[in-house]
Order: C-alpha cells, then sequence, then structure tokens
C-alpha cells in the first residue's frame, strides 16, 4: 500500500536530517521478482512511497511528488536545511544492545536518484536508531509525556523517549526527528523553532549537560478516525525556556519555502492560555497543502512543552485547529503531575 502523506513528511524529515553528503543510492532494493515499482522507497514491509505519480490522482495524495522531489533535493549537495547534519548519524552507544549487534542500514539502489533512503524492515522491527544522549536515565519526564488521546496512542514503533544532552547532533536529530514531526519549510535562521520545532534550537544552540529533551508521537489505531500529533518537553536554564518562547520577529517567517513544497508562512492563531506562556500557529502552504502542521507551545517554569499535528489523509474528524489546544491542555496537565 502507499505510505500515507504524514510517513512522507516522517521519511522528508530523517532525510533533511541527514541533508550533508548524499549516500548513494535511492530506495530499497526489491527482491527478485517483485512487483514493486523501481520509483519506490521501501519503509517496512508493507509501506511503499511512490515517487513520480499523477499529482491529480486524488486530494490526500496530490502532493506525493512534490514530497519525494523535495526528499530527493533535502539530501542534494546543494540543499540547504537548518537542522542539516551529517549521514553518517545513528551510531549505537557504547554499552548499548545495538553496539553488540549489527543493524541493517540503508539499502542503497537507483543511483539516478541520489538521496532518497530506507530501511528494511521484518514486521514489528524497531526502527534502528538507538538514543544517543549520553545524560542518565530520566524516569519522572519521560512519565510526563502523553502517552494517549482520544483515538491517538503512543507509536509502537517509536515509543516515547528521553534524550540527555549532551549528544551527538547528528544522531539526535535523526532520534527525535523519527518522534516530532518537522514541516518541509524553511526561512531566516530564526525561524527554526517554528519550523523546525524547538527541540532542533536547543540541539543547535544549547547541547549542553543539565538539558533534556523528552518525545514522543500518537498515531491512531482506527483509520476511520485518524490522528496523529507529535510532543516534545525541554527541560534545562530559565534562560533558555525564555529564549524558546520568545516569539518576537515571528513577523519575518512569512516568506518560507521548502524545496518541491512551495512556499508559506508562519500564520499565529489564538488558544486558550496555560502555564506560564502559551501560543499557537499554523504552517502555512500552497493549494495543496493549505496547513502543513498546527502547533502550540506552552511555557511552564520547569519546562517547554510543544505538541505538532501534521497535514494527514485521511483527515481526522475534528479540525485540527480545534484538536490542537485540547491535546496540549491534556498534555500540560500530565506534564505538571509528573514535574510538580
Amino acid at each position: 500500500m502507499r505510505i500515507p502523506r504524514l510517513a512522507a513528511l516522517s521519511l522528508l524529515v530523517a532525510v533533511t536530517a541527514c541533508g550533508g553528503t548524499p549516500r548513494a543510492g535511492t530506495s530499497a532494493a526489491p527482491a527478485p521478482g517483485s512487483s514493486m515499482p523501481p520509483d519506490a522507497v521501501l519503509v517496512d514491509k508493507d509501506q511503499v512511497l511512490t515517487c513520480g505519480e499523477d499529482e491529480g490522482e486524488n486530494e490526500g495524495e496530490g502532493s506525493a511528488q512534490a514530497l519525494c522531489d523535495a526528499i530527493a533535493a533535502a539530501a542534494s549537495p546543494t540543499a540547504v536545511s537548518p537542522t542539516a547534519v551529517s549521514p553518517t548519524a545513528v551510531s549505537p552507544a557504547p554499552g548499548s544492545p545495538e553496539s553488540h549487534e549489527k543493524r541493517p542500514g540503508p539499502t542503497p539502489s537507483e543511483p539516478e536518484e541520489p538521496g532518497l533512503m530506507g530501511w528494511a524492515l521484518e514486521e514489528g522491527e524497531p526502527i534502528p536508531a538507538p538514543n544517543p544522549g549520553t545524560g542518565g536515565a530520566n524516569p519522572r519526564l519521560l512519565s510526563a509525556l502523553l502517552t494517549d488521546f482520544g483515538p491517538g496512542h503512543e507509536s509502537d514503533a517509536t515509543p516515547g523517549a528521553v534524550v540527555g544532552l549532551p549528544a551527538p547532533v547528528a544522531d539526535a536529530s535523526l532520534f527525535i526527528g523519527l518522534r516530532m514531526m518537522s514541516s518541509p519549510l524553511h526561512g531566516p535562521s530564526l525561524c527554526g523553532k517554528w519550523t523546525s520545532g524547538t527541540w532542533s534550537t536547543v540541539l543547535e544552540n544549547y547541547d549542553q549537560r543539565g538539558v533534556w529533551i523528552a518525545v514522543t508521537q500518537l498515531e491512531a489505531r482506527r483509520h476511520a478516525d485518524p490522528l496523529v500529533s507529535g510532543e516534545s518537553i525541554i527541560t534545562g536554564p530559565v534562560a533558555m525556556l525564555e529564549h524558546l518562547a520568545d516569539t518576537s520577529g515571528v513577523e519575518s517567517c512569512r516568506k518560507l519555502k521548502g524545496t518541491g513544497a512551495g512556499t508559506g508562512a508562519i500564520e499565529p492563531f489564538p488558544v486558550p492560555p496555560l502555564g506560564t506562556k502559551s501560543f499557537a500557529f499554523r504552517i502555512t502552504g500552497s493549494r495543496k497543502t493549505p496547513v502543513w502542521q498546527w502547533v502550540e507551545v506552552v511555557q511552564t517554569p520547569r519546562c517547554l512543552l510543544e505538541i505538532r499535528i501534521p497535514n494527514q489523509f485521511p483527515k481526522p474528524r475534528t479540525d485540527p485547529a480545534v484538536l490542537l489546544p485540547r491535546i496540549a491542555a491534556a498534555a500540560y496537565d500530565r506534564a505538571e503531575a509528573a514535574l510538580n
């Protein structure tokens, strides 16, 4: 089956995060006799993203080609990304189980489409991206993450995790990006915390001991009522939290661009107040994707919480702009109870 738009975005995040020198090859090589199209990216045994499809096929998958183009361009040597890192990410932490066994790496093929990567995984096998954090366990912060909301439950493939900094930025970008979805748009450097996420700014500017990033992703198990959202909770110095919650300069994020993804802007909208400070915004797009993401950020004296709902197909029964403050309120209550 075709991978839904959300998963295509997650793949874009992973490739953008590894967007330095491109790896040789593109998609996972199909087995002999397989009917898998040569221009498909294998994500697991049941999911492929097929490039080169007719853009007018249907409303939900109409931007698949643009996403394919964006993924390829993101890994190009000329591409510039606010979270660009080396493609040699994912090195097992010393002493971890992964350090004693070889994990399947990207399977190269079709060199005429540089930059696309995929892992061929057995059913139920976890994504080979070990936690790169150098900090010790933090069960209290892990318990602060929201594990279910309505039809959404914590992902089995990418369960909640806490990354203790310092950590290799390349590895951390991939590990966190698989749980907390970023948009494919970018603009001036100060827009990165809105387009990519506050966690990306933390990795770039505050990769120091005493800073923690907790992340998780909720997924719906009912196709009839889909809901996917990502949550991050950041703890550290108060000055860092205040900087992450500072909205000054957001007006300069009105002309965002993304390779193969068109243009967009950061568009704030009102939400009920939470914590010390809270605000929400849409990352708008073009006609085919009017909104890439709905985002709410909540600052408290103890942490900074961020909720992201990506554009997805089929659409949730409830407008994401209405769902967002509800999820944020539930996440805030959970975090306050755990961290107080």
